[in-house]
């Protein structure tokens, strides 16, 4: 009996040291590994691994002036503009952006300001609503939740041609496909310009920690992919 219990504690020992052990030699690794768990059927596992040990932690919000939190240049365009939301038609409807590909799941939001970003994925306001004719645009935080957490654009650099952007509500669902990525200037409005076809704009802070650029992801809605 003594024996048997030599033999617990020794176990129960050993998991309580190698238990934060492992904690901290897989933890930083958690976003690749789940990203490429989440692709092993549409994709090869030849992904190149870009988010280090270092990129796992999110500087604190009241250390970066807000710029660096992206408040600034195609956000702030709006200002041109008076914008007055007397109803949320997509929070209504209870509208969500997912793209299973990069582990991007979360609500998208209506507001008058860029500071709707806290929230979740802000919907511009000038922009179409999902499944119209027309440039639906959807801005985003890149850090300021980071993985485990999907209500990000983190892992949005990481987006291939072909990829799906779901965009669902209480009255349907559209499909998108990615067919451009793009850098450019913050200050570059075209990107969320009106269009002539059934079109999603994604839109982010690049590269990861600054705001020097903003990355653009274009898609186009999946039933009409090959007539627009």
């Amino acid at each position: 009996m003594n024996k048997i219990k030599k033999i617990i504690i020794s176990l129960l020992l050993t998991l309580f040291i190698l238990t934060p052990i492992l904690f901290f030699l897989i933890y930083p690794n958690y976003n690749d590994i789940l990203l490429t768990i989440n692709s092993f059927n549409n994709y090869s596992l030849s992904k190149e691994t870009t988010i280090k040990i270092l990129t796992q932690i999110s500087p604190l919000k009241e250390k970066y002036a807000d710029e660096v939190l992206g408040y600034t240049s195609i956000e702030e365009s709006l200002k041109e503009h008076t914008i007055v939301l007397d109803r949320k038609i997509l929070e209504e409807l209870d509208t969500k952006l997912k793209v299973d590909t990069l582990n991007i799941e979360g609500n998208i939001l209506q507001g008058e300001s860029s500071l709707t970003m806290d929230k979740g994925f802000w919907h511009f306001p000038i922009s179409k609503f999902p499944g119209e004719k027309g440039n639906v645009v959807i801005i985003g935080h890149r850090f300021m939740n980071i993985p485990p957490a999907k209500d990000t654009f983190f892992n949005l650099d990481k987006t291939e041609i072909g990829d799906e952007i779901i965009v669902k509500h209480q009255q349907g669902e559209y499909t998108y496909i990615v067919v451009d990525i793009k850098e450019v200037l913050p200050n570059d409005t075209t990107v969320i310009q009106d269009t002539d076809d059934y079109r999603l704009t994604l839109i982010t802070c690049t590269p990861l920690w600054t705001s020097e650029k903003r990355l653009v992801v274009v898609a186009k809605l999946d039933k009409l992919y090959k007539k627009v």
